[in-house]
């Protein structure tokens, strides 16, 4: 049973975000939307309320390819063999589809897969196809994207690139084309989304809640209504979902007969370079949107306002910036920009130079910070402990490709594919490997053979080798006590951090940030994937005080037990930063002794650990050497993260 869905029309506010769609539905060209926004803003209700929007398509009556029947180039090999067997191909009109692609979807279900059994005997290549099959010519829907698995958007960022959806399963391949405009929804502070497939998105707009009492009181009306009766509720707003219908038909029919004036498009051009874009994406996706966004509004020709929603929508998640900034994107620039556009129009031909960048400014004397993962050269003496023994602890150095660090073996049907194994007692046999299992069977077949038929046997049984990516949970734990003042140690400190967050930014891992002062320890941020907030806390470091630091430490191994517990797979890590100085008791004993228990707490628990002393003085009796060895920790000196 279909369940009722919200109006699109009935929805309050959000205008931006209805309007990104429209634009991608009049123009599926554009390349989707992403739409970023807390909790409870109307993301997933107002893209599910564009299905009742669709225009329709012409599609091959009975095709599992949505193919274009006008389009014989991209036809997929059973259309074309009907074709050429029947002349004609029969025509079907339905309404575009909107597909969802769940979060714990699969490879095969996601590309579709080869059915083995009707190759092997008929020698055909039958393929049963997956969602990129039916997103074709139509949206493919990613609820909460940012949590999508690494290998599922490999593989979309590769069907995106080349509108074709190529499937290789043991020995047998296929392809059929494969062109969608994707669209997302995500909350930020679940985590951020890989740049690759930021980078995909034609659109973005993010969404917050209404800040008017007259509009959430609306809401709240609305909200009720519809729970009360959905379907009188979309009686109501009928009307205007079939009005806006037609609005979208007219624009579709007329998008191509826009003109778009030769400023227009010097406009966009001075649009991307002023705002800094990588690529030639951001000004063609300007253009394509305010041509739409002029097609519809009834208009025959593209002007300033169209330009401007244009930049608004498409410019976001393109400027060039820190991947860890936090910074709101400034419409105001764009604003500017449009208006010395207006008052220098004399100057058209004239080489143009934005007044408005972010110029560096050089110091006299740059210091730049390193990541202590880029350190990791040796270990302090003592038995290393095998959390995992697949992976050595050398293998946590950043490597020179953004994504997961470490390929682990899994026994779910999940992962990419790696070749064969055996079957163990916890194996359930739903992943076989025919290919494999048909290889082990075929040197017994002379003395088993019967009738001609393949007889296979418990013994030849082979399964797929499957592998996932993995990250490290890093916990920082910060010494933000009175010594931490001296010789401007903190501000080091908070540079070699940024410079780690940057790191395991790009390497999709998970971190939290404890620090200790005074009497107590505080957990400033939730082990997460959000690095934006990581980089905020970082800068609001309080200092002073005395130094906790077995509280630091006690606080630390919890939240990584916690971790572990919750995600077997993980790599924990703890990094401290201290100067390895502990003068205040914590449970009542000398404070050396207690950070020394804690220490081999760490160890025994089998949690890699890398100390970075921040002792600058050679003279001073830190314990931070020794304090990195009970804890078979990597010991770093802050002045090796750092050059000047």
């Amino acid at each position: 049973m279909e369940k009722v869905r919200f109006p699109f029309s009935a929805i309050v506010g959000q205008e931006l975000m209805k309007k990104a769609l429209l634009l991608n539905v009049v123009d599926p060209s554009i390349g989707g939307v992403l739409i970023r926004g807390q909790r409870g803003t109307a993301k997933s209700t107002g893209v599910r309320g564009l299905i009742d929007l669709l225009p329709e398509i012409r599609v091959v009556k009975h095709c599992s390819f949505q193919c274009d029947p006008d389009d014989v180039e991209n036809l997929c090999p059973e259309c074309r063999k009907r074709l050429k067997d029947q002349g004609t191909l029969p025509v079907v009109s339905r309404p575009i589809r909107l597909v969802n692609l769940p979060i714990g979807t699969t490879e095969d279900r996601l590309l579709g897969t080869i059915d083995i059994e009707e190759a092997i005997k008929e020698g055909k290549k039958a393929f049963e196809p997956g969602l990129l099959a039916e997103a074709h010519r139509g949206i493919l829907y990613v609820d909460e994207v940012n949590l999508l698995n690494d290998q599922i958007v490999d593989l979309l960022l590769d069907v995106a690139a080349s509108g074709v959806n190529i499937v290789e399963r043991e020995g047998i391949g296929f392809s059929h084309a494969s062109r969608f405009v994707l669209v997302g929804t995500m909350n930020p502070e679940e985590g951020d989304l890989r740049p690759q497939l930021l980078d995909r998105f034609g659109l973005c707009v993010t969404v917050r809640a209404a800040s008017s009492v007259d509009e959430r009181l609306e809401i709240i009306k609305r909200r009720l209504e519809f729970e009360k009766d959905p379907v009188a509720f979309r009686a109501r707003w009928k009307h205007e979902d079939d009005v806006l219908r037609e609005i979208i038909k007219r624009a579709r029919q007329a998008i191509h007969s826009i003109e778009i004036p030769e400023e227009m498009y010097r406009l966009a051009a001075q649009l991307a370079i002023a705002m800094d874009t990588d690529g030639h994406r951001a000004e063609i996706t300007i253009i394509k949107a305010a041509r739409a966004n002029a097609a519809l509004e009834g208009r025959k020709k593209v002007t300033r306002t169209d330009i401007e929603l244009a930049a608004r929508l498409s410019l976001p998640h393109r400027v060039k910036k820190n991947p860890l900034e936090k910074t709101e994107f400034d419409e105001s620039k764009i604003r500017r920009i449009i208006e010395e556009n207006n008052d220098r129009k004399e100057k058209i031909n004239a080489e143009w130079e934005p007044t408005i960048q972010n110029k560096p400014v050089k110091a006299d004397k740059e210091i730049i910070c390193k990541s202590p993962l880029e350190c990791v050269t040796h270990i302090c003496k003592g038995t290393l402990p095998n959390v995992m023994p697949s992976i050595p602890w050398h293998r946590i150095q950043p490597g020179n490709h953004p994504g997961r660090r470490f390929p682990l073996p899994t026994t779910q049907k999940s992962g990419f594919c790696s070749g064969v194994r055996y079957p163990t007692n916890g194996d359930n046999g739903h992943d076989i490997s025919i290919i494999g299992t048909l290889r082990a069977a075929a040197p017994h077949q002379k003395f088993r053979n019967r009738n001609g038929k393949m007889v296979i046997s418990d013994s030849d049984i082979r399964l797929k080798k499957r592998q996932r990516r993995c990250g490290i949970t890093t916990v920082i734990v910060v010494d933000s006590s009175a010594s931490m003042r001296t010789n401007d140690r903190m501000s080091k400190t908070k540079g070699i951090i940024e410079a780690l967050i940057r790191d395991l930014y790009l390497k999709r891992d998970r971190l939290g940030i404890i620090t200790f002062r005074h009497q107590q320890a505080e957990l400033l941020l939730p082990i997460t994937s959000n690095m934006h907030d990581a980089v905020s806390r970082v800068e609001e470091l309080p200092v002073g005080g005395r130094t906790p630091l077995a509280l630091g430490l006690d606080l630390a191994l919890r939240q990584l037990k916690q971790e572990v517990f919750k995600n077997p797979e993980c790599v924990p890590l703890l990094i401290l930063f201290s100067d390895g100085r502990p003068n205040v008791s914590c449970f009542g004993g000398d404070p050396l002794d207690e950070t020394l228990a804690y220490a081999r707490e760490t160890r025994r628990l089998g949690i890699q650990a890398i100390f970075v002393d921040t002792e600058l003085d050679p003279m001073a009796m830190g314990y931070g050497y020794i304090i990195a060895q009970r804890m078979n920790a990597t010991y770093i000196p802050m002045d090796r993260l750092m050059k000047h």
